[in-house]
C-alpha cells in the first residue's frame, strides 16, 4: 500500500510540474489543445511511465490536477478531442512539408525555436535549481522570441 501511494505522490507532483512549467503554460495560450486536454492526453501517455507500472484508466483519471473527482468517461471525451486535435496539427505539418512550406521563412522562427527549445530546455532545467532568477529570465526571454515569431509569421511586423 505504502509503494502505491508513493507512486501518486510523485506521479502527482511530477504532473503538477509539467503543467506548471512556465515554457508549457506559453505554449499552451498559443496551442490548440486546451489545459485540459494537454493534461489528460500526458497522463496518457506518460502515466504508466511515470508511475513505473501499467495504469487504470480509474487511476488516470486521480492523476489528472482536478480537486473533484472525473469519470472514466469523461477522461476518455477529453482524451479523444485531445487526440483530434493532435492530429490535426500534425496533418497540418505534414500538409506545410508537403507543399514545401516548412522551409518558408515566415516559418523559419518557429523552426528556430523549437530547436532551440529542445537544446536549451535540460540546460534551463539545470539553472533553475541553481539559480531561480536566471532561469525565468531565460524562459521569459525564449517565450518573448517565441510571441516575436508568431507576430512576424501573422505580419504584424511586417505590416507596422
Amino acid at each position: 500500500m505504502n509503494d502505491q501511494h508513493d507512486w501518486k505522490e510523485e506521479a502527482a507532483s511530477l504532473m503538477k510540474g509539467a503543467l506548471h512549467d512556465p515554457v508549457t503554460v506559453g505554449l499552451l495560450k498559443r496551442s490548440n489543445l486546451t489545459k485540459t486536454q494537454f493534461e489528460t492526453i500526458l497522463v496518457d501517455q506518460l502515466g504508466s511511465e511515470i508511475a513505473n507500472k501499467a495504469l487504470t484508466r480509474e487511476e488516470m483519471t486521480r492523476l489528472r490536477q482536478t480537486r473533484a473527482k472525473i469519470s472514466r468517461g469523461a477522461f476518455n471525451r477529453t482524451l479523444k478531442q485531445a487526440r483530434t486535435n493532435v492530429s490535426g496539427a500534425v496533418h497540418t505539418i505534414l500538409l506545410l512539408g508537403y507543399g514545401g512550406l516548412l522551409e518558408s521563412p515566415s516559418l523559419a522562427p518557429f523552426v528556430e525555436a523549437s530547436e532551440r527549445l529542445r537544446i536549451q530546455m535540460s540546460q534551463l532545467r539545470t539553472l533553475a535549481a541553481d539559480d531561480p532568477p536566471e532561469y525565468s529570465k531565460l524562459v521569459e526571454q525564449l517565450l518573448v522570441d517565441i510571441e516575436r515569431a508568431f507576430d512576424a509569421l501573422h505580419g504584424r511586423e511586417r505590416d507596422t
